[in-house]
């Protein structure tokens, strides 16, 4: 547990401490950019994600392996990727069915803002995601799992877990949605991280994790681009047709690539980390 608590801590502190000398640095050399300004940020996102990277890897809180890519997962993978796109609106849908004092958007045009390049792109849906991967799956799941190690009388349940297994996920869901420090993305990336975790317990890899996350981020690069007049917090019924029963149409078809690819995931054997 208390490495497990390590790991975030060090996810927190390392993007606090390169925040706070982006801030000082513009308040000294660039007076007239605000730290809120979109390239600011993508700097200040990207180079936390690469120190954050350098640091798991060099310190060996997490170990690089290829044994799961030399086993030719190309099934699992494609589940896995239809799994992902048929997610997101089912998941939007259920955002939206919150209050809307947990809907919140603290970032909300500076995250639009930053995924309208390519530079965005690169470090919003391919940097970020390996780095969330190799902390909140690969490092902070495992440190978990190791300290429920050894407990008795604990039997494989739902989904070829144990329910240790998903106590692990459960909290390391949890502090992927907190770690967002978003109010508007906590939901999401509870429920994602949830499904995250899964993935990553179930595969022994954080390759499945980190397909999903990739094209959980793409999404949201396609939509800001492809309807680059609406604000990204804009309702998911403005993306579909602009009625609810056209949402209702979008929830049912997604639901119908997500449910059949989650069966066959199910499904499939657990492999061995």
């Amino acid at each position: 547990m208390k490495k497990a608590l390590l790991y975030f801590l060090a996810f927190i502190a390392v993007q606090l401490i390169v925040g706070g000398i982006a801030s000082v640095v513009l308040n000294k050399w660039f007076p007239t950019v605000s730290s809120t300004d979109s390239t600011a940020l993508l700097i200040t996102v990207g180079v936390s994600n690469v120190i954050l990277i350098a640091l798991f890897l060099l310190l060996r809180w997490y170990t690089v392996s290829r044994t799961y890519i030399r086993s030719r997962p190309w099934v699992t993978l494609t589940w896995t990727a239809l799994l992902a796109l048929g997610s997101v609106i089912p998941s939007t849908w259920l955002e939206e069915q919150l209050p809307k004092s947990w809907q919140l958007n603290i970032l909300g045009e500076e995250m639009a803002d930053m995924l309208r390049s390519t530079e965005g792109y690169f470090v919003i849906c391919m940097l970020a995601p390996l780095a969330e991967e190799i902390i909140f799956r690969g490092a902070i799941i495992s440190a978990l799992m190791k300290w429920f190690a050894g407990r008795s009388g604990n039997e494989a349940t739902w989904g070829s877990l144990t329910k240790d297994e998903w106590i692990a996920v459960g909290c390391s869901a949890v502090l992927f949605a907190v770690g967002h420090m978003n109010p508007a993305q906590i939901p999401h990336a509870l429920l994602i991280g949830i499904l995250l975790g899964w993935l990553f317990v179930k595969t022994g890899s954080i390759v499945p994790g980190l397909l999903v996350h990739w094209i959980n981020n793409t999404v949201a690069y396609v939509m800001v681009n492809v309807f680059p007049t609406l604000p990204i917090d804009a309702p998911l019924k403005d993306y579909v047709g602009g009625s609810d029963a056209a949402v209702a149409r979008a929830v049912i078809c997604s639901l119908m690539i997500f449910l059949p690819a989650l069966y066959q995931l199910i499904r499939m054997p657990r492999e061995k980390a």
